[in-house]
């Protein structure tokens, strides 16, 4: 398994969408705070993507430190990390908090809601992904926004992610399945037919892995962060052993041997591009797998402890705790993440 695939999968994302709403300007909203969110979607961690669809109309978003994005009837917006932003009709308009738009959510039903003025309107479909691991490398390494733009050439493209500062344009050819895929969820979600709930969780999470995909292949060479390093011939190799065989007592002889490079060119090379050392990451990852088999498996501790690398059941214990903060045991009887 490649090392995107294994992080999608120890992380488990999951995803739906649970709002239409069809807003007329003058209007504008300020983003509720991820603790807000999770407890308003009733999940266990804040740990929240956000993401919405523009079916109809255009609007602005904005996120601190970057310039107003225009986005229009097609487009999706995707925030990784449900950073802090406003979402309006105009620049001028005073922000209400999202909450004051929201009533409470309907068990298994999407829910409908307008708002605004007089005005023209826009119609947003929008969904959620939630993460039940807080160590989360995929997810630190996207950008606080990131607009999906079909019709827009990479040229295009590139220049307008230049200009609005911490914010990622990705362009989506017109009619790839990509496409198509953004035109059947809006379908789907406006549609109410049966079973819909359903098919929008399973796409939602296929738009979340194609993003990552198409914002990954775009990087520059001088990219650093955690995706860059997949790709990058010496860490991402390192990244698969580490991956691969959590259980070896590895160290960073070992580890340059197998890459065929000098221990200190890996030691900087690694920790300058993913931002930490080899050791420190495979202890968050070894701890990080360890959750998902707690969580997802009725597997012996003893038995995890060696499938992630530790010499005992106590060892584990002592560094689940240190990084946890509770022992696996406890961790595992209450189900929540820390």
């Amino acid at each position: 398994m490649d090392v995107l695939s294994d992080t999608l999968q120890v992380v488990r994302l999951s995803g739906a969408v649970f709002l239409n709403a069809t807003l007329t300007s003058p209007w504008a909203f300020e983003s509720a705070s991820p603790r807000e969110l999770a407890q308003y979607l009733h999940l266990p961690s804040d740990c929240v993507a956000l993401f919405h669809i523009l079916a109809h109309g255009e609007s602005w978003f904005s996120v601190e430190g970057g310039t107003p994005v225009l986005v229009r009837s097609g487009d999706a917006i995707l925030f990784p990390h449900n950073s802090p932003h406003i979402m309006s009709s105009g620049h001028h308009v005073i922000p209400a908090p999202m909450s004051s738009l929201l009533p409470p959510l309907p068990q298994g039903e999407i829910l409908n809601i307008q708002g605004g003025g007089p005005g023209d309107g826009a119609t947003f479909i929008c969904g959620f992904l939630h993460c039940d691991q807080r160590f989360n490398p995929l997810m630190g390494a996207l950008p606080p926004l990131i607009v999906l733009r079909p019709g827009q050439n990479e040229s295009e493209a590139r220049e307008s992610s230049a200009s609005t500062g911490p914010v990622a344009i990705v362009p989506v050819q017109e009619g790839d399945w990509f496409e198509r895929t953004l035109r059947h969820m809006v379908e789907e979600a406006l549609g109410g037919r049966a079973g819909n709930t359903e098919m929008l969780s399973r796409m939602s999470e296929i738009l979340f892995v194609e993003v990552v995909r198409r914002y990954m292949g775009r990087l520059p060479e001088t990219e650093h962060g955690w995706l860059a390093s997949v790709r990058d011939p010496i860490v991402g190799q390192t990244l698969r052993l580490l991956h691969a065989h959590p259980e070896r007592a590895w160290t960073v002889e070992d580890l340059a041997d197998e890459v065929a490079i000098a221990r200190s060119t890996l030691a900087q090379r690694f920790t300058t591009l993913v931002g930490e050392s080899p050791m420190r990451y495979l202890a968050r990852w070894r701890i990080q797998l360890a959750k998902y088999l707690l969580k997802q498996s009725s597997v012996r501790l003893a038995e995890i402890a060696t499938r992630v690398g530790y010499d005992s059941e106590a060892a584990f214990s002592r560094a689940f705790r240190r990084h946890v903060g509770c022992p696996p045991a406890t961790w595992r009887m209450n189900g929540a993440d820390s």
